[in-house]
């Protein structure tokens, strides 16, 4: 069966407590791990009031005792505005409180707002720093000192340990060699698809991008793995995020997503997109001039919404379409109505996700 996991951006409305929106994030997952959700994952941002939670791996360690059997994943750490070292002892430490439920995201995060906080370079060399980052955390997973690694960024090194008295140790993962590690993958023809197929990562495709864009995904995950000699790929291994909305008819649906918190946060995110020269990710037809990119067209682009029948078609036409996918990542949304927020997670994960094909193991 399909599995179905969390992604959590999050998004909520500026003006609403912090303190709330985060209280409401946690339900969420609590819930989702009773319903049998597999996995959640958790982004992070430094300057979006939009996007709220600047350290997600914090929020994590807040779940792990709050959730039995779930899967929490960074989504992502965003390695250019950490220092590697950082990162790797972070991310350890997580894995042995919630004993190997943790899977690990990275990227290099593209708000124009957190580079500046940072003081970071252009966004190519933030791609090369974020390679860079990368390989030192599995370096660090997998060293004993002394060590000394040289990039171009980062120098790191223990150089004079003591391994009687246990001084210049490193905490090590609970899971061996390291947990799950994940790409998130955003345009056509993404450098990020093709860097995790060729490294065995697991490939994770935006909810902001139409179904054309998400088939190339896997084209290009897939031209990775095989240019590395890893082979054809599993689909089981892909994580496919969609905005989802089930209301308890269409038109119920259709207008809290066009009058909720819902529209809101594509208006946020269509202006956040233009102003980093990424609103062409909302376009169903590449030519199609910026000003003609609405709210609506945006959601009608990129989110599934309907009455429960009407989902279900969508997301089995989603399949057919890409030739399937191990995991459904549903996307969430603010809960300006949590009634109505509690009845979609739950016919998703119910009624709809159980219905869908089951691919064949690799």
């Amino acid at each position: 069966m399909t599995k179905l996991g969390l992604f959590m951006m999050p998004v909520h409305p500026p003006e609403k407590s912090r303190t709330v929106c985060f209280d409401e994030d946690v339900e969420l997952i609590v819930r989702a791990d009773e319903l049998g959700f597999s996995e959640a994952w958790v982004g992070q941002h430094h300057t979006l009031a939009w996007e709220p939670i600047p350290a997600n791996d914090i929020f994590l360690a807040n779940l792990i005792a709050r959730t039995k059997q779930i899967k929490l994943g960074t989504g992502v750490s965003i390695v250019p505005q950490h220092h590697p070292a950082n990162i790797a002892v972070r991310l350890a430490l997580l894995d042995h409180l919630s004993h190997g439920r943790i899977m690990c995201g990275f990227g290099q995060g593209g708000v124009p707002t957190d580079w500046e906080l940072f003081d970071l370079p252009d966004p190519k060399t933030q791609g090369l720093m974020t390679i860079e980052g990368i390989d030192m955390v599995m370096k660090l997973w997998a060293a004993e000192p002394p060590f000394d690694f040289q990039g171009q960024f980062w120098h790191i090194k223990i150089l004079s340990p003591n391994p009687e008295l246990g001084i210049g140790t490193l905490l090590k993962p609970y899971q061996q060699p390291h947990p799950p590690i994940a790409m998130s993958m955003v345009k056509a023809g993404s450098m990020a698809a093709r860097m995790a197929g060729q490294r065995g990562y697991i490939p994770i495709s935006s909810s902001l991008v139409p179904t054309d864009v998400v088939i190339d995904h896997w084209k290009n995950y897939t031209a990775g793995a095989l240019e590395a000699g890893r082979g054809m790929p599993d689909r089981n291994e892909w994580r496919l995020s969609r905005s989802i909305l089930i209301g308890r008819t269409n038109d119920e649906a259709w207008e809290h997503a066009l009058t909720g918190s819902f529209g809101r946060t594509f208006k946020y995110l269509k202006q956040l997109l233009q102003d980093s020269n990424l609103l062409q990710l909302f376009k169903h037809d590449p030519n199609m001039p910026d000003d003609e990119v609405t709210v609506e067209s945006a959601i009608r682009n990129v989110c599934i919404i309907g009455g429960p029948n009407e989902v279900a078609q969508q997301l089995h036409d989603l399949w057919d379409a890409t030739g399937g996918f191990g995991s459904l990542l549903m996307t969430t949304h603010d809960w300006d109505d949590k009634e109505r927020w509690i009845y979609s997670l739950e016919t998703l994960a119910n009624e709809i996700v159980p219905s869908l094909p089951t691919l064949e193991k690799v």
